[in-house]
């Protein structure tokens, strides 16, 4: 009994680690899916039909003279076009995926757009459901920070300190960039922070191209209403959201980024993410090149 419980207990930790934190059934199921679209009804079939008529004490058959004869006729099957109706085909579900994606980025365009305030887009971030990770997320990720920053500070999905604290930047993450913003004789309660997405992927695992596609307008239109004058963009998530490139894109100099919602594009400073710090020797020089660029330019900028 004691080794049962023992390995029970190692499966459990096993999935911890995995990132499982949904139970689920035998057969996989897209969620998205079955948010817009209702489950298959099964018919019975012909043989439980017969078999729950005939345990059935309060049916009284109008041909009570057929005896065993009459159970020997086949039933008469339904119509191709009724049972094609029953049950979705593996082939119209994934025929309908790029469909539904497309809705989805479409509502969140139009929900970000809708926003007038970094209040009311808060608001509509958490409220917004066709995106998969809300539904596993702890908490929803929103910039904080004054508005017309001299700086946004934009890292990575939210790590599990993030999550759990419903806070940018937080736990070792956040200590990191305090020691690398103190470096340069910044604080964080003057900048803008920020999270490339709202919500952290299940276990931590890397976003899908689907859920990078349906969070970028919402981070996008956070840089619109914030309006802050430059862009620190730690790691290559948020590089990519905002300039639409999977490229490897130029380092150790301010590229012009341009944004929905604003007159004219943002300088912006591809580096590394703070937990890089604790990586290499070669990490934590190619940090400090970056923290000497952004200094170099608050102090031009007055």
């Amino acid at each position: 009994m004691v080794y049962m419980m023992d390995g029970a207990l190692s499966l459990l930790h096993l999935y911890a680690e995995w990132g499982v934190d949904t139970a689920v059934e035998d057969a996989p199921l897209d969620h998205r899916l079955a948010r817009l679209a209702p489950l298959p009804v099964l018919q019975e079939t012909g043989r439980q039909s017969r078999d729950h008529q005939d345990h059935d004490p309060h049916r009284h058959s109008p041909h009570p003279a057929a005896g065993p004869q009459a159970r020997k006729t086949p039933a008469t099957p339904a119509p191709a076009s009724a049972q094609r109706s029953s049950t979705s085909s593996p082939a119209s579900l994934s025929a309908a995926g790029p469909a539904l994606l497309a809705d989805s980025i479409a509502q969140a365009r139009a929900v970000a757009a809708a926003a007038t305030s970094p209040d009311s887009l808060k608001a509509a971030v958490e409220q917004f459901d066709s995106c998969s990770l809300r539904i596993t997320a702890m908490h929803t990720l929103f910039p904080e920070g004054p508005m017309h920053a001299p700086l946004m500070i934009i890292g990575e999905a939210p790590d599990a300190d993030e999550d759990r604290s419903g806070h940018v930047f937080s736990g070792l993450s956040g200590t990191l960039l305090d020691q690398m913003l103190s470096a340069i004789g910044l604080a964080r309660d003057s900048l803008l922070l920020a999270t490339a997405l709202p919500w952290r992927p299940p276990g931590g695992r890397p976003p899908t191209d689907a859920e990078r596609r349906i969070c970028q307008p919402f981070l996008e239109r956070a840089i619109a209403l914030f309006a802050p004058q430059r862009l620190l963009l730690c790691g290559r998530l948020p590089a990519h959201l905002l300039t639409g490139t999977n490229k490897a894109l130029p380092r150790r100099s301010w590229q012009p980024v341009s944004v929905a919602g604003l007159p004219a594009p943002v300088p912006a400073l591809i580096m590394r993410h703070p937990l890089q710090l604790r990586a290499s020797p070669t990490a934590r020089k190619d940090i400090w090149n970056d923290l000497l660029l952004v200094a170099q330019m608050l102090q031009q900028n007055g």
